[in-house]
């Protein structure tokens, strides 16, 4: 689904910001627990995740399209650009 979602952007769709946000989300989401019912991760979209996340920058969103299928990438290199620290044990990231 991010891939779709990467090929959209490169033919010069904008996103919402909703959208942003939900990409974002999905790929911390599956990180929590890959292999996850597709409940457990809208559940943590929906509860964990969208609730606390401030709007998604640019330089977030770019990064997590980078970095979104190594969840240990994912965490080290986009955590401080999208999520602020206080939040980030809550999405599984380090403290």
């Amino acid at each position: 689904m991010r891939g779709i979602v990467l090929v959209v952007l490169l033919v010069g769709c904008t996103q919402t910001p909703g959208e942003k946000a939900q990409d974002v989300c999905q790929a911390y989401c599956d990180c929590l627990d890959p292999g996850a019912l597709p409940s457990t991760i809208t559940t943590c979209i929906d509860t964990q995740c969208l609730p606390q996340l401030p709007p998604v920058t640019d330089q977030c969103l770019d990064c997590v399209f980078a970095h979104d299928q190594v969840c240990t990438d994912l965490y080290d290199q986009c955590t401080d650009l999208c999520l602020p620290v206080n939040q980030t044990p809550l999405l599984g990231g380090m403290p």
